[in-house]
């Protein structure tokens, strides 16, 4: 009995020391387990939120991630990870930023949406990343159905260039050109309007495409829509309106050459300027009184007239006129000795100008000589060789004037 009764005693005893023990056992097993994995399950539909872009038939899909809220829960299960008593000491703290900014959503389907149409969202993460943080994931897909869209009103090409005004300004072949976009759409009034080939000057009559550049995201907004796709909207502009320089002799009156002739004889005043070059030339000694030229003109007659168009790749170049009419005198240059020599001289009017009314536009008042010479050949030189390469060249007959 006695035994019996020990064994009892001993047993309790042993009981009373083990139970305490598997407690605490079971217990820390608990905290750890508790401790270990972070207490929520990120579900990643939470962190995405959805929105519409263009219109209805035509809409899409927007989904944008809510960075601050996925990055602020992931470092909450970082922080009670780093707390546990199991933790992931060995992961840096780069890993769970990189694991939060790797997660993506797809969607599918996400072109030419309308209203009540289905479509699902899937998610993508880094899942052996996700296993190594120990991070628990919900990547279930979530589907959704279209709402909200507005029926846009379509805009074709030749809407877009309604209010679209072409000004042209400046004299052919320098003329500039400016695109006023006027229109009060929402949508037309943000588009680029620009020529397909930009030119610094334009020439009367020619013909200049004007192009409405847009993307894909520019071609729509809440209320409407370009129907016609981007290599369609253009328009073409002829250059018109503006004054031009003359380009051929036919252009200007007859009466008017008649008038620059005559102008042209008042150049001759001063033979001082080019008197003791034309002597020596003709070999002839030049008269000085009181250490002064005694040259006089005589009266000068037309010989021959010429009239220069720039050639188009060399308009607006510096030191070339548009046009020139150079009218060639011949005159008797005379001295106090009586000695007189014969020249040639050059007298040249520029830049006449064809008005949009059809008139023509030019200035006689303040002639003047730009070469004299005792050498034919060196008027020829001066007047037309050295301008052949430049200048479309029209001799005049004389005859008609």
């Amino acid at each position: 009995m006695n035994r019996r009764r020990r064994k009892r005693n001993i047993t309790k005893w042993l009981l009373f020391l083990i139970i305490p023990v598997v407690v605490t056992i079971i217990g820390a097993g608990a905290y750890v387990v508790v401790n270990a994995t972070p207490g929520d399950t990120l579900i990643l539909a939470d962190y995405f939120e959805i929105g519409y872009d263009g219109y209805n038939t035509m809409g899409t899909v927007r989904i944008t991630r809510n960075d601050e809220l996925l990055f602020d829960d992931v470092d909450i299960i970082r922080l009670a990870q780093k707390e546990g008593l199991i933790t992931n000491k060995a992961v840096a703290n780069d890993e769970y930023l990189r694991f939060a900014a790797g997660i993506t959503a797809m969607v599918e389907p996400n072109e030419n949406l309308k209203n009540g149409d289905r479509f699902t969202v899937s998610y993508l993460y880094d899942k052996e990343l996700a296993k190594l943080l120990r991070i628990n994931v919900d990547a279930s897909e979530a589907e959704y159905t279209v709402e909200g869209l507005t029926d846009a009103t379509a805009l074709t090409a030749d809407d877009l260039f309604e209010d679209i005004e072409v000004k042209f300004s400046g004299i052919s072949p320098n003329v500039t050109m400016e695109v006023v976009n006027n229109s009060s759409n929402p949508l037309i009034s943000t588009l680029v309007f620009q020529p397909e080939e930009y030119k610094e000057f334009y020439s009367a009559g020619e013909t200049v495409r004007l192009r409405c550049y847009f993307n894909d995201k520019e071609r729509l907004n809440d209320y409407y829509y370009i129907s016609s796709p981007a290599e369609e909207c253009f328009k073409d502009y002829t250059v018109e309106g503006t004054d031009e320089y003359v380009t051929a002799l036919e252009q200007i009156p007859a009466d008017i050459i008649t008038e620059a002739i005559a102008e042209g004889k008042k150049a001759f005043v001063d033979a001082n300027e080019y008197g003791v070059r034309i002597f020596c030339e003709a070999h002839l000694v030049p008269v000085y009184i009181n250490q002064k030229a005694t040259f006089r003109y005589q009266t000068p007659s037309i010989v021959a007239a010429y009239f220069k168009t720039v050639n188009p790749d060399e308009a607006g170049k510096l030191g070339n006129n548009f046009n020139d009419l150079d009218l060639v005198y011949g005159v008797n240059i005379t001295q106090a000795d009586g000695v007189t020599c014969h020249c040639e001289a050059v007298v040249r009017f520029s830049n006449f100008i064809l008005n949009k009314d059809g008139t023509v536009a030019y200035n006689f008042s303040d002639p003047s000589i730009i070469s004299a010479s005792y050498s034919n050949s060196a008027i020829h030189k001066n007047v037309v060789t050295k301008y052949e390469d430049t200048y479309q060249i029209e001799k005049l007959e004389l005859g008609k004037y």
